[in-house]
């Protein structure tokens, strides 16, 4: 019996909008390693689900090198027919002569990201079950699945929940990043591990940008500023207004304020839930820019990492850019849109409570209030 040659990281994806998610598939890498998963000349695996059979490119192999921490990985991605697989979902059967059920066959394990908190219906069912592909063909083929480090829950649907409870009982290993969901893998009786989100594991990349001393940066979530994402929309009337008021306030204070999106496509910016979009809109609505710089350009994920690490002070939207300040010991401050927000900063030694500060569905007169929270975060730091 020949030895298992790939493994599937589910969403590995480092070029993705969200640099958030890109670099989870970066730390994943380093995590699996370091957790003796993983060996160099394992191969990375991923599938594409396709409908068209005629159409030549649904059926061809994609094959791409990509390098990180010094290491070249071969990044595979096949197609896998609808059809092959509702055979597979619904009724069991698997296609023995297929070629897609040969390279399956020589699967170690998949490793299950689903985006750092997808593991949910927060954003909705659809999105929850969009994250599900590979785990659930691990585990109708009895591949091993490996829950990474991320947010368990919540739900709010109980059929979801459901699924989610089966899924982690088919589990081989479950890692979280907080202890949100804690007490319900404890009902389940199931061992997991608590350890650090998998952003951490990505190293900065240092590019030609010259910082100035004593800056604060903010991520501005185009989720929030757009207010029409999914299933959140109508919630963040006053986001935009919370964050032209963060700019003059602390850039009256005498510093050099950057802008910075985490979650973007530069080239062709996503509806409703683009930083890019709502960063330049917060610059282009402020009567003065003095002081206020910026970051429109298209980077990568450890790029913007780099530009976060050199802020003396952060406040973020995205729970990805607050990861970023996180561990690479920036302060920082967090707008929060869930509960994951607390959760998270709290399971890095932080202050959730204090450190963030929810932004759904506040009033023009709370802005004041969660200006005021930040300003004694901002306080209790320069004055350390």
């Amino acid at each position: 019996m020949t030895e298992k040659k790939y493994i599937i990281i589910s969403g590995l994806n480092i070029k993705d909008n969200n640099r958030g998610t890109a670099a989870l598939g970066y730390g994943s890498i380093t995590f699996l390693r370091q957790k003796g998963l993983l060996e160099t000349d394992c191969k990375l695996l991923n599938l594409h689900l396709y409908k068209n059979f005629l159409k030549p490119s649904n059926r061809m192999t994609s094959i791409k090198t990509i390098k990180i921490d010094g290491v070249e990985w071969q990044h595979i991605t096949i197609g896998l027919f609808f059809l092959e697989w509702w055979l597979l979902n619904k009724l069991g059967i698997i296609l023995p002569w297929s070629k897609t059920t040969k390279i399956l066959k020589q699967v170690k394990y998949v490793a299950a990201i689903n985006g750092g908190d997808g593991f949910s219906d927060i954003y909705g069912t659809q999105t929850f079950h969009s994250r599900l592909l590979e785990t659930w063909i691990a585990i109708k083929m009895g591949i091993a699945v490996i829950q990474l480090p991320q947010t368990l829950g919540p739900f709010k649907i109980e059929s979801n929940f459901e699924e989610a409870r089966y899924i982690l009982q088919h589990s081989k290993a479950i890692y979280v990043r907080d202890n949100k969901f804690v007490q319900e893998l404890k009902k389940m009786g199931l061992n997991f591990e608590e350890t650090k989100d998998l952003s951490a594991y990505m190293q900065p990349e240092p590019w030609n940008i010259s910082i100035a001393p004593n800056s604060i940066g903010i991520n501005v979530s185009g989720l929030a500023y757009s207010n029409r994402f999914r299933t959140l929309t109508g919630q963040f009337d006053n986001y935009p207004a919370l964050i032209d008021r963060l700019i003059c306030h602390f850039r009256d204070k005498g510093h050099t304020i950057y802008l910075i999106p985490h979650s973007y496509n530069y080239k062709n910016p996503e509806e409703n839930n683009d930083d890019i979009i709502a960063c330049r809109e917060a610059f282009n609505k402020l009567k003065n820019k003095s002081n206020v710089i910026l970051i429109d350009k298209d980077l990568s994920s450890p790029q913007i990492k780099y530009v976060i690490s050199n802020m003396s002070f952060f406040i973020g939207t995205r729970m990805h850019a607050n990861f970023a300040a996180i561990y690479t010991g920036v302060p920082l401050f967090g707008l929060a849109y869930s509960y994951k927000f607390e959760g998270a900063f709290n399971a890095n030694g932080l202050d959730g409570k204090n450190q963030t500060a929810m932004i759904n569905n506040i009033t023009s007169e709370e802005i004041g209030i969660i200006i005021n929270k930040i300003e004694k975060v901002y306080q209790k730091f320069i004055q350390s």
